[in-house]
C-alpha cells in the first residue's frame, strides 16, 4: 500500500476520513457516533495490449533486442509518442519469454487491435524496424548508421535500440541479432483465432469434434496453406433442422465436407433442402466433396 492512501475509518454518513484516535475517543464519548469503516481506496483502469511470444524460445539477447525494436517501430509507423506505448519483457527480465506491449494512456489509440485485425499490419512494423536498426528493409543490407549520423552503429545506439528508458539491457542489444528474424516479418500475414486459444489448440479442438477423417483430412488441408480455421465445428442451427460440419460465425458461411454418399439422390435431396433454409437466413454455404479439388477452392475461405 503507498504510503498516501488513507488508513483511516471512513465516515460513512458524512463522507470524511477520520482519524483513529478522533474514533476512539468519539467512542468513548458518544456509543451512537457516527458510524464509521474501514476502507481501502483503490483505482481501476483498462489498457489495450499485446503479448508477444516467438513460436520457438530466443536467446534473451535476441528477446531484449527485439522489444525496443518493435515498440519503437510501431511508434513510427502510427505516430506514437514515447509516453503512449510501453513494453516490457515477461515473466521477467531474468526470463525473457514473451514481450508484453501496451497503450500506457487508458482508452489508447487503438494501435494494438490493428496489428491484430489487419493482416498486414505485422509486416509493416516489421519493415520500419528493420529501417530504424538501420538494414535496408527489401533487402536487409546493413546500412550502418541512421541517415544524418557521424558514426557507424556498431550494436545499439539511440538512433534504433537504446533509450534511456532501458538503460538496464543496453550490454544486451545488438540489432545485428535481428535483421534476419525482421526480414522474415516482412512477409508475415496475420491470421487470427476465433477463440481464447492458440491456434494450434483450436485446431486440436476443432479436430475432436469431427465425426470423419475426411474433416479432419479438410482441417489438416487448411492448416497447411495457413488459412483461416472455421469458428465452430458440428454446431446445430434449429430453425433448419441441420449441423453444417464448421462454422464461420462473423461471415455466416457454413461449410460441409461431403463424403461419397452424399452423391446419393436422397441425401442430396435433403442436402438442397438444407442449404435453401441456411441461404434464406443469410448464410453462404460452402460444400467441399471428397472427389473435388479443394486447392482450386481455397479463394473462398480467405
Amino acid at each position: 500500500m503507498a504510503n498516501d492512501v488513507p488508513n483511516d475509518p471512513l465516515d460513512v454518513e458524512r463522507g470524511y476520513w477520520q482519524k483513529q484516535a478522533q474514533e476512539e475517543e468519539e467512542e468513548l464519548e458518544d456509543p451512537l457516533g457516527p458510524r464509521t469503516a474501514r476502507v481501502i481506496p483503490f483505482v481501476e483502469d483498462r489498457r489495450n495490449c499485446l503479448l508477444v511470444e516467438p513460436g520457438a524460445p530466443l536467446p534473451p539477447e535476441v528477446m531484449a533486442s527485439l522489444q525496443p525494436a518493435l515498440k519503437n517501430a510501431i511508434q513510427v509507423r502510427y505516430q506514437l509518442e514515447d509516453s503512449e506505448l510501453a513494453a516490457e519483457p515477461l515473466p521477467d527480465g531474468e526470463n525473457r519469454r514473451q514481450i508484453l506491449l501496451y497503450e500506457a494512456a487508458e482508452g489508447g489509440a487503438g494501435v494494438l487491435r490493428q496489428l491484430v485485425d489487419d493482416p498486414g499490419a505485422l509486416a509493416q512494423v516489421a519493415r520500419e524496424a528493420l529501417a530504424l536498426c538501420h538494414f535496408d528493409p527489401d533487402t536487409g543490407e546493413d546500412r550502418r548508421r541512421a541517415p544524418g549520423a557521424n558514426e557507424d552503429c556498431e550494436a545499439a545506439c539511440y538512433d534504433c535500440l537504446m533509450s534511456y528508458s532501458n538503460q538496464p539491457d543496453h550490454k544486451l542489444l545488438d540489432r545485428h541479432l535481428l535483421s534476419d528474424l525482421l526480414l522474415a516479418l516482412t512477409t508475415a500475414t496475420v491470421y487470427t483465432s476465433p477463440t481464447g486459444y492458440d491456434r494450434a489448440e483450436h485446431l486440436r479442438r476443432l479436430k475432436a469434434l469431427c465425426d470423419s477423417d475426411l474433416e479432419r483430412e479438410w482441417l489438416d488441408f487448411l492448416e497447411a496453406r495457413n488459412l483461416r480455421l472455421p469458428d465452430e465445428a458440428q454446431v446445430l442451427i434449429p430453425e433448419c433442422g441441420t449441423r453444417p460440419d464448421f462454422l464461420y460465425r462473423d461471415k455466416m458461411v457454413a461449410v460441409y465436407i461431403d463424403g461419397p454418399h452424399h452423391l446419393y439422390p436422397d441425401r442430396a435431396r435433403r442436402d438442397l433442402q438444407h442449404t435453401e433454409c441456411l441461404e434464406d437466413r443469410g448464410y453462404s454455404i460452402f460444400r467441399f466433396g471428397a472427389a473435388e479439388d479443394w486447392e482450386a477452392r481455397t479463394a473462398l475461405l480467405r
